[in-house]
């Protein structure tokens, strides 16, 4: 009886090279889709904690009969006010960031930072670091970065230790235009929700709360989320009164194009945009938030951000 050989075919290298290529190529076709679902997922996110952060701001407004706003805070570097706008001496107290914190379930923290910020010399103790520390989720983009403290430079560690709680949204102060003998100074020509020395009621609103900004993500340098350097993103929530740059963490202006994170721009303190390349996201007086391309016209940028100026732009997307 013969037997009968039979040998096992293996694959050859070329086979297994053109078989590895195929899923090469199927992997590099798949990438960029899921990346996109991923990154219209974060979109969603954001838009949402945006949202909850409006409505504490709208929250707050029916408690106090005014919405959150100045707070002692001292004029902002490179921002000229046409109108008579004076710091208030009396007033010592923390920024819109900590001000609503009790309107998103944090009432802990609110209460603790509102003993901090009454402090006029405030010593970085354990329980200072604690509740500046103290993050909260609805505050961040998750395109950007986690919520988590990040470092302080040395002006502020001297008041509140190493690291700070952040925001990625930014109170509208209103309109302005950037200086003809200086591109990174403004001046500021009407009013937002956010009024250096004084708060606002929404009836002051006069151009309408759906058309009016209340919020938006704020502009930050691509290469510092999370160094704590970045112009506008150095102070923490608490604030500081005593430092003129602090309002550029939490407050911006309709001075110039809306644009996406690049590297190295020291123009952020002033300006809206955000990690999205597809646009970047605001909320009106009214709560509801939409996304808006960065090639939105000046002038109706403008418009959404004075309260009082009697336009009547409204923009579509």
């Amino acid at each position: 009886m013969l037997a009968i050989s039979r040998q096992r075919r293996a694959f050859t290298l070329v086979e297994l090279l053109v078989v590895i290529t195929i899923i090469a190529i199927l992997i590099g076709l798949l990438l960029p889709a899921v990346q996109a679902a991923r990154e219209a997922a974060r979109i969603v996110q954001c838009q949402n904690n945006m949202k909850q952060v409006a409505l504490a701001c709208l929250n707050y407004e029916v408690s106090f009969k005014e919405l959150p706003g100045y707070a002692g805070e001292r004029e902002p570097i490179r921002v000229t006010f046409e109108l008579n706008r004076n710091r208030d001496p009396l007033l010592f107290g923390t920024p819109w960031p900590a001000q609503i914190l009790g309107f998103l379930e944090q009432r802990e923290v609110a209460s603790g930072l509102s003993r901090i910020g009454e402090m006029r010399t405030v010593l970085p103790d354990p329980s200072v670091e604690k509740m500046v520390r103290a993050t909260v989720s609805a505050y961040h983009c998750p395109t950007r970065r986690d919520a988590d403290a990040y470092p302080l430079l040395k002006t502020y560690r001297k008041r509140y230790g190493d690291k700070g709680a952040r925001i990625d949204f930014a109170m509208n102060g209103g309109s302005a235009e950037p200086e003809n003998d200086n591109l990174i100074g403004i001046t500021h020509k009407k009013d937002g929700v956010w009024v250096f020395g004084s708060r606002v009621k929404t009836n002051r609103i006069e151009d309408g709360l759906a058309n009016t900004y209340l919020l938006g993500e704020k502009a930050m340098d691509l290469l510092k989320y999370t160094t704590g350097d970045c112009f506008g993103d150095r102070s923490p929530i608490a604030g500081d009164p005593n430092r003129k740059a602090s309002t550029h963490s939490y407050v911006r202006y309709a001075a110039r194009p809306p644009h996406v994170d690049i590297a190295n721009n020291c123009l952020v303190c002033h300006d809206f945009g955000s990690a999205h390349h597809a646009g970047w996201s605001a909320a009106n007086a009214d709560g509801s938030v939409k996304m808006i391309t960065y090639s939105i016209d000046m002038e109706v940028h403008r418009a959404s951000a004075s309260i009082d100026g009697a336009e009547s732009i409204e923009y579509s997307h």
